[in-house]
């Protein structure tokens, strides 16, 4: 249950933090707050924390809303969930609190609209929004949001986008399908697993962030770093793909595919390696898992792109150092 600090005129929310977030993520929800105070304390938070906001809910509802931030040497991710609302940035709240930033925002669940003062953007889960925070702009949220946000500094923002300064409105996908952008894909599964699954390098997770920002961009990578990001989340969601290739990784990145050995040769693997390390991580979490246990070998091997039986236990026992079925007899407690 959250617990809260008089401060003057003010509460403050303090929530415990799960275990599975590192020390540096700030939590804070409306859950357990007065109604009546709700919105000014939302509106507070966004203010200190990421962006200065005024906000209205409908008649008679009450919000319902949490955000996390995690604050990098440089940027800022957030992730903000909550219940049907309107969130305005008027030049009030600009002059009051300068952002002097400039924000993306990753849908990931219900349709949101964004007006600006050269239109409005409907956008749908899967896409995503860039534009300069100190610039008007409405959001609006009927069926609740669902997002991770990235704030990037105005000097960043301009040495990042070679020379501009303002952050001009650009809308992109980022859900995997054959549409979406990589590497604005692996930016938002990035700042998604940053929440759950904190990082102790935080100027590398930084550097990976902006750097696949660069690409959006530019469309270039200079360190390779955004590259072989993008590359690894692909991989990833691609696993089950017995046509999986280094080929087929290049072209989704849009590199060549001598260009995407030499970035995995400078983390001291193959692409082909790469792939397989993964599968055999993937296969022996399953065999290991209590809701995956009954499907046999075999079939857990086909469904991870292996080509045969054969090929997946030998390869599994060379890099553990003991064959699945042991794995597997040894997870149930059949061996010693």
């Amino acid at each position: 249950m959250s617990q809260f600090i008089g401060n003057g005129a003010e509460f403050v929310a303090r929530a415990p933090l799960p275990r599975s977030y590192s020390r540096d993520v700030v939590r804070f929800s409306t859950a357990g707050l007065p109604d009546s105070r709700r919105v000014e304390l939302w509106e507070g938070h966004n203010a200190r924390t990421l962006v200065g906001l005024d906000c209205h809910t409908l008649i008679d509802f009450s919000l319902e809303a949490t955000e996390l931030n995690l604050q990098l040497p440089r940027v800022q991710f957030a992730h903000v969930s909550g219940t049907a609302h309107v969130v305005e940035r008027t030049q009030r709240n600009i002059d009051t609190t300068p952002a002097d930033s400039v924000v993306v925002y990753f849908n990931l669940h219900g349709d949101a609209f964004f007006y600006h003062k050269n239109g409005c953007e409907m956008l749908r889960p899967g896409q995503a929004i860039l534009y300069d925070a100190d610039q008007p702009f409405m959001r609006g949220f009927a069926h609740g949001l669902r997002e991770v946000a990235l704030k990037i500094p105005r000097a960043i923002y301009k040495e990042l986008s070679g020379g501009n300064s303002q952050g001009q409105l650009k809308v992109f996908d980022f859900h995997a399908s054959p549409a979406a952008n990589s590497h604005a894909n692996a930016l938002a599964g990035l700042m998604k697993d940053a929440f759950t699954t904190p990082s102790e390098d935080r100027e590398h997770l930084e550097m990976a962030a902006l750097d696949l920002f660069r690409v959006l961009l530019q469309g270039n990578s200079d360190g390779g770093l955004g590259h072989f990001t993008a590359a690894r989340s692909f991989i990833l969601q691609r696993l089950r793909d017995p046509q999986l290739s280094a080929v087929q990784v290049a072209a989704a990145i849009g590199i060549s595919d001598r260009h995407l050995s030499r970035i995995f040769a400078l983390h001291g693997m193959s692409v082909a390696r790469f792939i397989l390390t993964e599968r055999l991580k993937a296969a022996r979490q399953a065999l290991t898992q209590q809701d995956t246990r009954r499907r046999t070998v075999g079939e857990l091997a086909a469904g991870l792109g292996f080509s045969s039986h054969a090929h997946f236990s030998r390869a599994y026992k060379e890099h553990f150092g003991v064959g699945p079925l042991q794995d597997r007899r040894a997870a149930e407690g059949l061996v010693p």
